[in-house]
């Protein structure tokens, strides 16, 4: 079986990743001037339900990246809740 190719989102504020089930393979977080985060959740529309993943970036320092060795599986969508101004993430999904 060949794999799905991947997609991304570029994330600068909260926001549906993908509306649908499928699969985290990265993820990387750039902070900003202030203490950024991420939260990712297993919801196709809000930042409610099932935590698939946190994630959070010192002020003005490096980006951090996450890349599981078995990609995480969402059931029905995946939400991203960021925060810090000015913080962006790049998720890698299925």
């Amino acid at each position: 079986m060949i794999p799905s190719p991947a997609s991304h989102a570029d994330i600068s504020g909260d926001g549906v990743v993908k509306a649908a089930s499928g699969a985290i393979v990265a993820v990387i977080l750039t902070p900003a001037a202030a203490l950024s985060s991420l939260i990712l959740y297993d919801n196709p529309s809000a930042a409610t339900g099932t935590v698939l993943l946190k994630l959070q970036a010192v002020a003005n320092g490096a980006s951090v990246a996450f890349e599981p060795a078995i990609p995480y599986v969402f059931a029905t969508g995946c939400y991203a809740d960021i925060g810090g101004t000015g913080a962006n993430a790049t998720v890698v999904y299925l």
